[in-house]
């Protein structure tokens, strides 16, 4: 595998006579983010970086640090397991950056998790919280996440944390929740990634992170991915995600040309399976998403208050309305209000 400029130019689609400007402007965008990967390669290929470039890197260096100041607070706390972002720097060529928006941080245990996110909203001016409720098999599970300002620049993005208690959410509808991850980590990261084409497609950067996980991988992987793929029902995303890479002239290598083979069956029986079962196989998971309340509702843990009428959830971040659409009603809102008199809704 080749990881330099030239290949990061094939996975975005940039001719090779693009000038650099124009590919920092294309890897800077939502559906490459590939800046830290240009910055980098440019500096090792020697390319002129200026005060900008310079600038670019420190910015990613600072993310980087941020983020390993995070998952050092929520281990002081509970058992967490790093999903993709911040662990896969480890897999890149050293000197070059993996840009990384937010780190995501696997926390099974409920009370674990809700003592991370107290310590976090303590330790960072978090000015922005999500809640998600996910209800699968009887079960309750969390997704919360954390935004901050960037402590340097207005400019920058914002930081943010996400906390999870399941790594795999399924599609809500023939693929269910899976709440554990595969035991070997570079396995449980390729996973990782497919399962986020359910939500969205690949970006370049996600091309790019299946390239040096898959370059990791030894014959014997390429066996127990395949399997795992199959055990975790997500083989047509695996495959799909294989094949990206090797479109790529740059990235494709005898692994990863084998990987997609050994895939391919696996693929279509697991397609297959989907359309037989359709949607009344059992795994429907049911997301219910926080309406924000204030902070006048929170609670120091978790504490769930249902009946026919609601559902709110109070915790360390405040109190949310929960509602089963990306919109509230306008009813349902104010019954809240008069059941919760010192709620203030979001402006």
């Amino acid at each position: 595998m080749d990881l330099s400029l030239r290949t990061v130019r094939e996975v975005m689609g940039v001719a090779p006579d693009v000038r650099l400007g124009l590919v920092l402007e294309r890897a800077a965008r939502r559906d490459q983010r590939l800046t830290g990967a240009v910055c980098s390669l440019a500096a090792a290929e020697g390319r002129r970086l200026g005060r900008l470039g310079d600038v670019l890197l420190d910015v990613e260096r600072a993310r980087r640090d941020e983020h390993d100041r995070i998952i050092a607070l929520v281990r002081g706390v509970g058992r967490a397991e790093v999903l993709k972002g911040a662990a896969l720097q480890r897999y890149y060529p050293p000197g070059v950056l993996r840009t990384s928006r937010d780190v995501d941080l696997l926390m099974p245990d409920e009370a674990e998790l809700w003592a991370a996110v107290a310590a976090v909203s303590r330790d960072r001016p978090v000015d922005e919280a999500r809640v998600s409720m996910i209800v699968s098999g009887g079960r309750r599970h969390w997704a919360v996440a954390l935004n901050w300002p960037s402590p340097e620049s207005d400019l920058d993005y914002v930081y943010a944390a996400e906390f999870l208690t399941a790594p795999f959410v399924g599609n809500s509808a023939t693929v269910p929740l899976r709440a554990e991850l595969p035991a070997d980590e570079t396995v449980a990261h390729l996973l990782l990634i497919a399962e986020e084409l359910f939500q969205q497609p690949l970006r370049g950067r996600d091309v790019v992170d299946v390239a040096v996980l898959v370059d990791a991988l030894t014959e014997q992987d390429v066996t127990e991915l395949r399997d795992a793929a199959e055990r975790w029902l997500l083989a047509p995303e695996a495959h799909e995600a294989v094949q990206r890479v090797n479109a790529v002239p740059g990235l494709a290598t005898g692994t990863s040309r084998r990987l997609a083979q050994e895939l391919s069956g696996s693929a279509e029986r697991e397609r297959a399976r989907r359309t037989a079962a359709g949607s009344a196989d059992g795994a429907t998971t049911v997301t219910h998403y926080g309406f924000p309340l204030g902070p006048a509702l929170g609670a120091p843990g978790v504490v769930v208050e249902q009946d026919a009428d609601m559902t709110v959830v109070r915790c360390p971040v405040g109190g949310f309305l929960m509602v089963d659409t990306l919109s509230v009603p306008l009813e349902l809102a104010h019954a809240a209000l008069e059941r919760y008199p010192e709620a203030v809704l979001p402006v």
